[in-house]
């Protein structure tokens, strides 16, 4: 009796693990996230922060701000103006949680992430004035995500300086050099 209670048991473990499978792949699926590449090539502004406190709560779009505490910039440093920072400078005012939009756009206080942002549009109107923006889907902070994220920003920065080259290098083949 023992072994086909623990048979039918098993089988109702793995026909629960199964649906939590396949149900994870059509959420994933339901909100396909751009290459990372492209993510970072479209925001002005990549750092790394800890959420410290939420505001600007709004229960009809179900949106919100943070008050991020910035750690690092990773793009766009040159980009933030003295209006824009607060408490002393090592704080933003981060808008665009909760937006359809976005996958990944949810955070709790405490929580540390990668932000792609942008400033917040004229239109937006002047309590966003100086607002920055979720661009795209915040990552969680790991080794290899902060590996991926500055290896886009080098990438870009290098093709930068690169630019105000104009002329291609003549290739080297084995029949141009003299032997």
């Amino acid at each position: 009796m023992g072994s086909h209670r623990t048979l039918a048991t098993g089988r109702t473990v793995l026909l629960v693990a199964g649906l939590l499978v396949a149900l994870g792949h059509r959420c994933a699926a339901s909100c396909p996230e751009r290459e990372l590449e492209d993510r970072e090539e479209e925001a002005n502004i990549v750092l790394t922060g800890t959420v410290d406190e939420i505001i600007n709560m709004d229960p009809v779009h179900n949106t919100y701000s943070c008050k991020v505490r910035v750690w690092r910039y990773l793009k766009g440093k040159t980009n933030i103006n003295r209006e824009i920072l607060l408490d002393g400078g090592n704080k933003l005012m981060i808008g665009g949680f909760g937006n359809p939009g976005i996958c990944d756009n949810q955070v709790a206080t405490g929580d540390t992430r990668i932000f792609f942002l942008n400033p917040a549009k004229e239109e937006m109107g002047p309590e966003h004035k100086n607002e920055l923006m979720l661009n795209s889907s915040l990552m969680r902070i790991t080794l290899r995500n902060l590996e991926d994220v500055e290896h886009c920003v080098e990438v870009v920065i290098v093709l930068l300086q690169c630019s105000h080259l104009t002329e291609v290098p003549p290739v080297i083949t084995l029949e141009s050099v003299a032997l």
